[in-house]
């Protein structure tokens, strides 16, 4: 394992809680877990949340020491695609926490879909793409003991990263074949009963109406503008915007970043990070 990688190890509540924050800002981060068996209940309890972000914060946080109470909003916020392999697995141990993760995308899946390996597992991916090797003779190792070694360590922060990177490059692949909105539906992991995100045409309203021609024109306005952010964070476009949401700008028009709060879809962090954009296109 590289003795020069560099993440931080977090014990303390409150310095989690701040080193969090950026985080929230990720269209996209890695995430892994290491867990213990608990005795008394024969369940798996979480050990370690492990987070790398596109702009190189790796975090380490101790659930034991720390806790992971601060890493709510980020875990249950719908706008942050958590990139995870065998994400089914970590969904689990999150919601056996309390949590509702929301955007786990199965970096496994996406590998199955566009690679052609005899093994899918996270080593044998790495190896393949990056010429990596990790040594998983650490996930077997103690992670319920404290203190944990530097290599214990250093093999949960490097998981979370190449999960990014495996993130990051397989969407690449898919971007350029034409298949990237298909196949990270198929990977994303949803709930019972959750609808399919289908791209909408924008020729008529929900409720039947079709668009005026310039309703029409700024929705098609809209749809670009969403392209051009999934494709730059490496998102799904209901990651950036739901259909939902450009109908009702392009049929309702708002004027200011107050009357885009009435607009489906649009919370305080949307209208912050695209509001200005928005209001410039309609």
């Amino acid at each position: 394992m590289n003795q020069s990688l560099a993440y931080r190890y977090l014990v303390d509540p409150e310095e989690t809680r701040a080193a969090l924050a950026v985080f929230l800002q990720q269209p996209v981060i890695g995430l892994d877990t290491e867990t213990f068996q608990d005795f008394h209940t024969k369940q798996h309890r979480l050990s370690l949340l492990q987070l790398a972000a596109p702009s190189g914060e790796v975090l380490v946080i101790d659930a034991l020491a720390a806790g992971i109470g601060h890493a709510t909003d980020l875990i249950e916020k719908p706008e942050v695609l958590m990139a995870a392999h065998n994400a089914r697995f970590d969904d689990g141990i999150l919601r056996s926490e309390g949590f509702l993760p929301e955007g786990f995308v199965d970096t496994l899946r996406l590998a199955r879909r566009t690679l052609n390996l005899p093994s899918y597992s996270l080593a044998s991916v790495s190896q393949y793409l990056f010429d990596v090797t990790l040594d998983k003779t650490y996930q077997r190792s103690n992670w319920r003991l404290r203190p944990l070694s530097r290599a214990q360590l250093d093999y949960a922060a490097m998981d979370a990263i190449i999960a990014l990177r495996v993130y990051q490059t397989l969407t690449d692949r898919l971007r350029a074949a034409g298949k990237l909105e298909a196949e990270l539906r198929r990977a994303r992991l949803r709930r019972e009963n959750e609808k399919e995100f289908v791209e909408a045409t924008f020729e008529k309203a929900s409720n039947g109406r079709p668009f005026t021609g310039e309703e029409r024109q700024r929705a098609e306005r809209l749809n670009a503008w969403r392209k051009q952010h999934a494709e730059k964070d490496r998102v799904p476009l209901y990651f950036i915007c739901q259909d939902r949401t450009i109908e009702e700008l392009a049929i309702q028009r708002p004027r200011s970043l107050e009357a885009l709060k009435e607009i489906y879809g649009l919370g305080s962090a949307k209208i912050g990070k695209y509001g200005t954009e928005l209001l410039s296109l309609l």
